[in-house]
């Protein structure tokens, strides 16, 4: 029987990937979007479009991570629409860049909203299924940048480095109930959100990155993939990075 995975933000960047790739897997996906309703709708009709007859289930959300309340509907609809839910991926982020002493407050509020109180209270949400069924596995996308300072990202710094540590103890207090926590932490990668650097800035973090490259988002799709599965059955409360060897 298929498993069945919900992804926040899955309409473009690496939550569309990662997306793609469980399908090929045979894995049910839902994916969650908010502003991206174009990216969303584009992403369904191509997935419906190339997925076999008996392929696996596939359809998109509405749903703003920072609406607590949507997060509880979201899950019994994706569990009612799928037969169940086997894992989430808490992909939904935002950057909102600048120094910190030009940092309005909401840059700072919206950041946190989005990137770590989201990933909470999308947790929370599937907890009950999850310890029900004493089976699940969550995986928190977070970030080079809540790992190592990052100038400019005071306020992504903080909301990734916080789902890093929340990743970590929810993962102990779960861990009884089947239920396995981790994360990946990407370095620079190829998506969209870093379209807006300027072109020196970006050749500069590049030369900083031993494999010399910017990570491409099927790699951490792949990272993804695997802290689902059951390949990593034994694995819980861990930080992959994928990163090109900064965290060496």
């Amino acid at each position: 029987m298929a498993k069945s995975v919900l992804i926040t933000g899955g309409a473009r960047g690496i939550g569309r990937v990662t997306a793609m790739h469980l399908l090929a897997q045979g894995w049910n996906v839902a994916i969650t979007y908010s502003t991206s309703a174009d990216a969303a709708a584009a992403f369904e009709r191509e997935a419906k479009g190339t997925l076999a007859h008996d392929a696996p289930k596939f359809f998109t959300i509405r749903a703003d991570v920072r609406n607590h309340a949507r997060s509880r509907e979201i899950v019994d609809i994706v569990a009612h629409k799928l037969g169940g839910l086997d894992g989430v991926v808490n992909n939904a982020g935002i950057r909102r860049d600048a120094l910190l002493y030009n940092m309005t407050d909401d840059q700072w509020r919206e950041v946190m909203d989005t990137n770590l109180d989201g990933a909470w209270a999308m947790t929370k949400a599937v907890l009950p299924l999850m310890m029900q069924q004493r089976s699940g596995a969550i995986v928190n996308v977070a970030s080079l940048s809540g790992l190592h300072g990052v100038v400019g990202q005071t306020n992504y710094s903080a909301a990734k480095g916080g789902l890093i540590a929340m990743t970590r103890s929810l993962a102990r207090e779960v861990a009884r109930s089947g239920i396995r926590v981790n994360c990946v932490a990407p370095g620079l990668v190829e998506t969209d959100m870093i379209t807006e650097l300027d072109a020196e800035a970006k050749k500069e973090m590049i030369r900083q990155i031993p494999m010399r490259r910017v990570i491409r988002a099927d790699e951490v799709a792949s990272g993804i993939s695997f802290l689902l599965s059951d390949d990593a059955s034994g694995i819980t409360g861990q930080v992959l990075s994928i990163d090109g060897g900064v965290s060496a």
